[in-house]
Protein backbone atom coordinates (compact mmCIF):
# COMPACT_ATOMS: atom_id res chain seq x y z
CA UNK A 1 0.00 0.00 0.00
CA UNK A 2 1.54 3.54 -0.91
CA UNK A 3 0.79 6.47 1.44
CA UNK A 4 0.70 10.13 1.68
CA UNK A 5 2.11 11.38 4.65
CA UNK A 6 4.99 8.46 5.46
CA UNK A 7 6.74 5.85 3.60
CA UNK A 8 7.48 2.66 4.64
CA UNK A 9 10.17 0.34 3.75
CA UNK A 10 10.66 -3.42 4.50
CA UNK A 11 14.00 -5.28 4.54
CA UNK A 12 14.99 -8.59 4.41
CA UNK A 13 14.48 -9.39 7.78
CA UNK A 14 11.27 -8.07 7.93
CA UNK A 15 11.74 -5.10 9.86
CA UNK A 16 9.54 -2.18 8.69
CA UNK A 17 10.82 1.05 8.61
CA UNK A 18 8.32 3.90 8.65
CA UNK A 19 9.67 7.24 7.52
CA UNK A 20 7.07 10.46 8.54
CA UNK A 21 7.24 12.95 5.65
CA UNK A 22 4.23 15.21 5.57
CA UNK A 23 4.17 16.70 1.95
CA UNK A 24 3.99 20.41 2.06
CA UNK A 25 5.02 20.89 5.54
CA UNK A 26 8.02 21.66 7.09
CA UNK A 27 7.49 19.66 10.57
CA UNK A 28 5.35 16.21 10.94
CA UNK A 29 2.46 17.08 13.30
CA UNK A 30 -0.13 14.55 13.73
CA UNK A 31 -3.06 15.83 11.32
CA UNK A 32 -6.13 14.00 9.87
CA UNK A 33 -4.26 12.41 7.06
CA UNK A 34 -1.61 11.08 9.11
CA UNK A 35 -3.47 9.53 11.58
CA UNK A 36 -5.82 7.82 9.16
CA UNK A 37 -3.07 6.61 7.12
CA UNK A 38 -0.64 5.70 10.54
CA UNK A 39 -4.30 3.83 11.41
CA UNK A 40 -4.45 1.84 8.39
CA UNK A 41 -0.63 0.72 8.81
CA UNK A 42 -1.29 -0.45 12.28
CA UNK A 43 -3.96 -2.41 11.16
CA UNK A 44 -1.44 -4.33 8.42
CA UNK A 45 1.53 -4.02 10.82
CA UNK A 46 -0.23 -6.23 13.62
CA UNK A 47 -1.73 -8.66 10.88
CA UNK A 48 1.13 -9.37 8.67
CA UNK A 49 3.20 -12.16 9.58
CA UNK A 50 5.74 -11.36 6.83
CA UNK A 51 6.33 -8.04 9.05
CA UNK A 52 8.74 -9.33 12.48
CA UNK A 53 9.09 -5.25 13.65
CA UNK A 54 9.80 -1.83 12.72
CA UNK A 55 11.45 1.46 12.99
CA UNK A 56 9.60 4.71 13.21
CA UNK A 57 11.71 7.59 12.20
CA UNK A 58 11.38 10.92 10.56
CA UNK A 59 11.90 12.28 6.88
CA UNK A 60 12.49 15.71 8.18
CA UNK A 61 15.74 17.86 9.20
CA UNK A 62 13.73 20.21 11.43
CA UNK A 63 12.77 17.20 13.71
CA UNK A 64 10.95 14.31 14.43
CA UNK A 65 7.23 14.91 14.92
CA UNK A 66 5.95 18.19 17.14
CA UNK A 67 2.41 17.13 18.29
CA UNK A 68 -0.66 17.62 16.92
CA UNK A 69 -1.93 20.53 14.29
CA UNK A 70 -3.62 22.56 17.04
CA UNK A 71 -5.14 24.27 13.89
CA UNK A 72 -7.36 21.43 13.61
CA UNK A 73 -7.69 21.18 17.44
CA UNK A 74 -8.65 24.41 17.45
CA UNK A 75 -11.25 24.30 14.71
CA UNK A 76 -12.87 21.13 16.01
CA UNK A 77 -16.80 21.19 15.50
CA UNK A 78 -19.11 20.49 18.46
CA UNK A 79 -21.34 17.77 18.22
CA UNK A 80 -22.29 14.95 20.84
CA UNK A 81 -19.96 14.35 24.10
CA UNK A 82 -19.53 10.63 22.96
CA UNK A 83 -18.82 11.68 19.64
CA UNK A 84 -16.10 14.30 21.42
CA UNK A 85 -14.95 11.65 22.93
CA UNK A 86 -13.93 9.06 20.26
CA UNK A 87 -12.32 11.53 18.77
CA UNK A 88 -10.24 12.56 21.35
CA UNK A 89 -9.95 8.93 22.18
CA UNK A 90 -8.75 7.90 18.52
CA UNK A 91 -5.13 8.93 18.79
CA UNK A 92 -5.08 6.67 22.22
CA UNK A 93 -6.85 3.48 20.83
CA UNK A 94 -4.31 3.47 17.59
CA UNK A 95 -0.94 4.04 19.36
CA UNK A 96 -2.56 1.00 22.03
CA UNK A 97 -3.28 -1.57 19.14
CA UNK A 98 0.64 -0.74 17.78
CA UNK A 99 1.98 -1.28 21.61
CA UNK A 100 0.01 -4.07 22.36
CA UNK A 101 0.13 -5.69 18.78
CA UNK A 102 -3.69 -5.95 19.15
CA UNK A 103 -3.29 -8.05 21.76
CA UNK A 104 -5.86 -8.42 25.35
CA UNK A 105 -4.06 -6.40 28.28
CA UNK A 106 -5.20 -9.66 30.43
CA UNK A 107 -3.75 -12.50 27.92
CA UNK A 108 -0.01 -10.20 27.52
CA UNK A 109 -0.15 -10.08 31.48
CA UNK A 110 -0.69 -13.45 31.95
CA UNK A 111 2.16 -14.19 29.52
CA UNK A 112 0.09 -16.09 26.80
CA UNK A 113 1.08 -13.25 23.89
CA UNK A 114 3.04 -10.98 23.20
CA UNK A 115 3.59 -8.13 20.46
CA UNK A 116 5.82 -7.31 17.71
CA UNK A 117 8.93 -5.29 18.79
CA UNK A 118 8.86 -1.09 17.39
CA UNK A 119 11.61 0.74 18.14
CA UNK A 120 11.46 4.62 17.73
CA UNK A 121 14.65 6.47 16.00
CA UNK A 122 14.14 10.18 17.20
CA UNK A 123 16.20 12.32 15.13
CA UNK A 124 15.15 15.96 16.45
CA UNK A 125 12.63 17.42 18.78
CA UNK A 126 9.36 15.22 19.59
CA UNK A 127 6.59 17.56 21.69
CA UNK A 128 3.34 16.21 22.58
CA UNK A 129 2.04 13.83 20.75
CA UNK A 130 5.39 13.08 19.08
CA UNK A 131 6.87 12.16 21.82
CA UNK A 132 3.68 10.10 22.82
CA UNK A 133 4.07 8.07 19.65
CA UNK A 134 8.21 7.53 20.92
CA UNK A 135 6.50 6.34 24.46
CA UNK A 136 4.04 3.91 23.06
CA UNK A 137 7.10 2.09 21.04
CA UNK A 138 8.73 -0.67 23.34
CA UNK A 139 12.27 1.58 22.69
CA UNK A 140 13.73 4.03 21.87
CA UNK A 141 16.90 6.23 20.83
CA UNK A 142 17.34 9.43 20.48
CA UNK A 143 20.34 11.60 18.36
CA UNK A 144 23.03 12.68 20.70
CA UNK A 145 22.52 16.52 19.65
CA UNK A 146 21.77 18.64 23.14
CA UNK A 147 19.65 21.28 21.45
CA UNK A 148 16.68 18.33 20.69
CA UNK A 149 13.54 19.04 22.99
CA UNK A 150 11.81 15.85 24.15
CA UNK A 151 8.67 17.04 25.97
CA UNK A 152 4.92 17.57 26.13
CA UNK A 153 3.91 21.16 26.14
CA UNK A 154 -0.05 20.96 25.91
CA UNK A 155 -0.16 23.02 28.98
CA UNK A 156 0.73 26.09 27.22
CA UNK A 157 -2.69 26.09 25.08
CA UNK A 158 -5.01 24.60 28.46
CA UNK A 159 -4.89 21.13 26.83
CA UNK A 160 -3.19 18.13 28.64
CA UNK A 161 -1.16 15.12 26.72
CA UNK A 162 -3.96 13.37 25.31
CA UNK A 163 -2.32 10.24 23.58
CA UNK A 164 -1.38 8.30 26.85
CA UNK A 165 1.12 11.05 27.92
CA UNK A 166 -0.03 11.68 31.49
CA UNK A 167 -0.32 7.79 31.70
CA UNK A 168 2.94 6.42 30.18
CA UNK A 169 5.57 8.90 30.95
CA UNK A 170 4.91 8.56 35.05
CA UNK A 171 4.98 5.00 34.55
CA UNK A 172 8.73 5.12 33.23
CA UNK A 173 9.93 8.32 35.20
CA UNK A 174 8.05 8.29 38.11
CA UNK A 175 5.37 10.73 38.95
CA UNK A 176 6.94 13.53 40.71
CA UNK A 177 9.14 13.77 37.49
CA UNK A 178 6.02 13.32 35.01
CA UNK A 179 3.91 16.08 37.12
CA UNK A 180 6.66 18.60 36.79
CA UNK A 181 7.36 17.68 32.69
CA UNK A 182 3.54 17.78 32.03
CA UNK A 183 2.45 20.95 34.01
CA UNK A 184 5.55 23.14 33.85
CA UNK A 185 5.26 21.71 29.78
CA UNK A 186 9.13 21.71 29.88
CA UNK A 187 11.33 20.43 27.51
CA UNK A 188 14.06 17.75 28.14
CA UNK A 189 17.15 17.05 26.11
CA UNK A 190 18.70 13.81 25.47
CA UNK A 191 20.66 13.15 28.30
CA UNK A 192 18.37 14.39 30.81
CA UNK A 193 15.69 12.09 29.08
CA UNK A 194 18.05 9.16 29.20
CA UNK A 195 19.01 9.20 33.05
CA UNK A 196 15.15 10.19 34.14
CA UNK A 197 14.60 6.65 31.98
CA UNK A 198 11.77 8.73 29.02
CA UNK A 199 14.44 6.92 26.16
CA UNK A 200 16.93 4.23 26.27
CA UNK A 201 19.94 4.89 24.17
CA UNK A 202 21.38 8.26 23.46
CA UNK A 203 23.43 7.32 19.62
CA UNK A 204 25.02 9.43 16.97
CA UNK A 205 22.57 10.75 14.39
CA UNK A 206 24.38 8.27 11.78
CA UNK A 207 23.20 4.90 14.09
CA UNK A 208 19.95 5.86 14.88
CA UNK A 209 18.17 3.18 12.47
CA UNK A 210 20.95 1.04 12.50
CA UNK A 211 21.16 0.60 16.81
CA UNK A 212 17.26 0.74 16.09
CA UNK A 213 16.56 -1.95 13.97
CA UNK A 214 19.54 -3.64 15.76
CA UNK A 215 17.17 -4.09 19.25
CA UNK A 216 14.45 -5.19 16.82
CA UNK A 217 15.93 -8.08 15.60
CA UNK A 218 17.30 -8.95 18.80
CA UNK A 219 13.81 -8.66 20.69
CA UNK A 220 11.48 -10.74 18.69
CA UNK A 221 8.54 -10.84 21.26
CA UNK A 222 7.89 -7.69 23.56
CA UNK A 223 5.29 -6.42 25.90
CA UNK A 224 4.92 -3.13 27.69
CA UNK A 225 6.64 -2.62 31.03
CA UNK A 226 2.94 -1.63 31.91
CA UNK A 227 1.63 -4.74 30.73
CA UNK A 228 3.54 -7.17 32.61
CA UNK A 229 2.40 -8.77 35.80
CA UNK A 230 5.31 -7.23 38.23
CA UNK A 231 4.88 -3.98 37.19
CA UNK A 232 5.23 -0.96 39.44
CA UNK A 233 5.40 2.50 39.55
CA UNK A 234 8.93 3.75 39.92
CA UNK A 235 9.01 5.83 43.32
CA UNK A 236 5.38 4.07 44.35
CA UNK A 237 2.23 5.37 43.34
CA UNK A 238 -1.74 4.36 44.76
CA UNK A 239 -3.98 5.75 47.35
CA UNK A 240 -2.34 3.82 50.24
CA UNK A 241 1.29 4.35 49.23
CA UNK A 242 2.72 7.06 52.05
CA UNK A 243 5.15 8.66 49.17
CA UNK A 244 2.58 9.25 46.61
CA UNK A 245 0.21 10.54 48.97
CA UNK A 246 2.30 13.09 50.52
CA UNK A 247 3.53 13.91 46.55
CA UNK A 248 -0.30 14.88 45.67
CA UNK A 249 -0.78 16.70 48.49
CA UNK A 250 2.30 18.80 47.83
CA UNK A 251 1.48 18.89 44.07
CA UNK A 252 -2.15 20.20 44.38
CA UNK A 253 -0.89 22.62 47.14
CA UNK A 254 1.98 24.08 44.54
CA UNK A 255 -0.75 23.88 41.46
CA UNK A 256 -3.02 26.00 43.33
CA UNK A 257 -0.36 28.46 44.75
CA UNK A 258 0.26 29.15 41.36
CA UNK A 259 -2.91 29.11 39.60
CA UNK A 260 -4.97 29.80 42.21
CA UNK A 261 -7.34 27.25 40.90
CA UNK A 262 -7.83 29.19 37.54
CA UNK A 263 -6.33 26.98 35.20
CA UNK A 264 -8.23 24.27 34.24
CA UNK A 265 -5.85 22.19 32.47
CA UNK A 266 -3.38 21.74 35.95
CA UNK A 267 -6.40 20.12 37.54
CA UNK A 268 -7.06 18.11 34.89
CA UNK A 269 -3.43 16.53 34.68
CA UNK A 270 -3.07 16.15 38.08
CA UNK A 271 -6.66 14.14 38.33
CA UNK A 272 -5.16 12.11 35.44
CA UNK A 273 -1.92 11.45 37.12
CA UNK A 274 -3.63 10.59 40.06
CA UNK A 275 -6.41 8.48 38.74
CA UNK A 276 -4.31 6.83 36.39
CA UNK A 277 -2.09 5.31 38.73
CA UNK A 278 -4.74 3.45 40.54
CA UNK A 279 -6.43 2.16 37.73
CA UNK A 280 -5.65 -0.72 34.76
CA UNK A 281 -3.60 1.03 32.14
CA UNK A 282 -6.84 0.84 29.30
CA UNK A 283 -9.13 2.18 31.64
CA UNK A 284 -6.26 5.31 32.86
CA UNK A 285 -6.60 6.35 29.14
CA UNK A 286 -9.74 6.36 28.95
CA UNK A 287 -9.88 8.62 31.68
CA UNK A 288 -7.04 10.97 30.14
CA UNK A 289 -9.18 11.37 26.91
CA UNK A 290 -12.36 12.37 28.96
CA UNK A 291 -10.34 14.65 30.62
CA UNK A 292 -8.59 15.92 27.50
CA UNK A 293 -12.13 16.01 25.73
CA UNK A 294 -13.50 18.28 28.65
CA UNK A 295 -10.49 20.51 28.23
CA UNK A 296 -10.73 20.97 24.89
CA UNK A 297 -14.65 21.90 25.16
CA UNK A 298 -13.70 24.06 27.01
CA UNK A 299 -13.46 28.13 26.52
CA UNK A 300 -9.75 28.15 28.16
CA UNK A 301 -8.20 25.75 25.65
CA UNK A 302 -10.28 27.57 22.81
CA UNK A 303 -9.62 30.95 23.64
CA UNK A 304 -5.60 30.34 23.87
CA UNK A 305 -5.48 28.16 21.10
CA UNK A 306 -7.00 30.76 19.08
CA UNK A 307 -4.91 34.05 20.11
CA UNK A 308 -1.43 31.53 21.11
CA UNK A 309 -1.59 29.87 17.80
CA UNK A 310 -3.53 30.46 15.30
CA UNK A 311 -3.98 34.15 15.09
CA UNK A 312 -0.33 34.65 16.15
CA UNK A 313 0.64 32.92 13.33
CA UNK A 314 -1.74 34.93 10.71
CA UNK A 315 0.06 37.88 12.48
CA UNK A 316 3.64 36.76 11.63
CA UNK A 317 2.00 35.49 7.89
CA UNK A 318 0.86 39.32 7.61
CA UNK A 319 -2.97 38.36 7.70
CA UNK A 320 -3.50 42.20 8.78
CA UNK A 321 -1.21 43.76 5.98
CA UNK A 322 -3.05 46.24 3.46
CA UNK A 323 -3.45 44.66 0.06
CA UNK A 324 -0.87 46.46 -2.35
CA UNK A 325 1.27 47.50 0.09
CA UNK A 326 4.92 46.20 -0.31
CA UNK A 327 6.59 45.32 3.22
CA UNK A 328 9.45 48.00 4.38
CA UNK A 329 12.72 46.45 6.03
CA UNK A 330 13.43 48.39 8.84
CA UNK A 331 17.35 48.96 9.48
CA UNK A 332 16.77 51.75 12.28
CA UNK A 333 14.80 52.70 15.31
CA UNK A 334 14.53 55.24 17.48
CA UNK A 335 13.40 55.12 21.07
CA UNK A 336 12.08 57.96 22.94
CA UNK A 337 13.10 57.62 26.48
CA UNK A 338 16.11 55.88 28.25
CA UNK A 339 14.25 54.31 31.59
CA UNK A 340 13.53 51.06 32.46
CA UNK A 341 10.86 50.20 29.46
CA UNK A 342 12.87 52.22 26.76
CA UNK A 343 16.42 50.20 27.73
CA UNK A 344 14.98 46.93 27.57
CA UNK A 345 13.59 47.76 24.05
CA UNK A 346 17.03 48.95 22.89
CA UNK A 347 18.68 45.93 24.50
CA UNK A 348 16.26 43.38 22.78
CA UNK A 349 16.24 45.81 19.20
CA UNK A 350 20.05 46.01 18.83
CA UNK A 351 20.04 42.07 19.55
CA UNK A 352 17.96 41.76 16.48
CA UNK A 353 20.77 43.52 14.38
CA UNK A 354 19.50 46.64 14.04
CA UNK A 355 20.65 50.69 14.68
CA UNK A 356 19.09 52.07 17.34
CA UNK A 357 18.87 55.51 18.29
CA UNK A 358 18.20 56.86 21.74
CA UNK A 359 16.38 60.12 22.61
CA UNK A 360 15.71 61.95 26.01
CA UNK A 361 16.14 64.79 27.58
CA UNK A 362 19.90 64.78 28.34
CA UNK A 363 22.44 62.78 26.85
CA UNK A 364 23.12 61.70 30.51
CA UNK A 365 19.65 59.90 30.69
CA UNK A 366 19.56 58.59 27.28
CA UNK A 367 23.42 56.95 27.50
CA UNK A 368 21.22 54.89 30.58
CA UNK A 369 19.85 52.72 27.62
CA UNK A 370 23.56 52.12 26.61
CA UNK A 371 24.72 51.03 29.85
CA UNK A 372 21.82 48.86 30.57
CA UNK A 373 22.82 47.21 27.25
CA UNK A 374 26.69 46.55 28.36
CA UNK A 375 25.29 45.33 31.86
Amino acid sequence: MTYKTFSVDIDADGIALLTIDLPDASMNVWNGALIEEFGAWVDDFTTNEAIKGAVITSGKKSGFLAGADLTMLGGAKAGSTKEAFDQAFALNALLRKMETGGQSAKDLSAGKVSAKPVACALNGLALGGGLELALACHYRVVADHPKIQLGMPEVMVGLLPGGGGTQRTPRLIGLQNAAMMIIQGKALDPATAKAQGLVHEVAPAADLIANAKAWVKANPKVTAPWDKKDFKFPGGAGAMDPRAVQLFVGLNAMAHKESKGNFDAIKAILSCLYEGSILPFDTALRVESKYFTKLLSGSQAKNMIRTLFINKQAAEKGAGRPAGVPPVEIKKVGVLGGGLMGSGITHVTVKGGMDVVVLDRSLEDANKAVDYSRK
